[in-house]
């Protein structure tokens, strides 16, 4: 069976799109399914399988504005002096 190499990297000193045997990965040690399953190599004249990637979503965190009420470090204190 004939295989093409669609990953970037060679595979058994073959390149992108170059074709292989399945002789000439066994005699190199490379193993057919995993080379499949790696998105390395096609069955020739198939269309790759792709994998699903998660995107994150990230939320946006909302902006605390300041606030124009000031609160002072000072305590006010009421003179009751005199009062009973």
């Amino acid at each position: 069976m004939e295989y093409e190499v669609v990953s970037k990297k060679k595979v058994c000193g073959k390149v992108n799109g170059e074709r292989l045997t399945e002789f000439d990965i066994i005699s190199a040690g490379g193993n057919v399914e995993f080379l499949i399953a790696a998105g390395h190599i096609k069955e020739a004249g198939q269309t790759p399988k792709t994998k699903e990637t998660f995107e994150p979503k990230f939320e946006k965190t909302p902006v605390v504005e300041e606030s124009t009420f000031e609160v002072s470090d000072e305590i006010n204190l009421i003179n009751n002096e005199g009062d009973i």
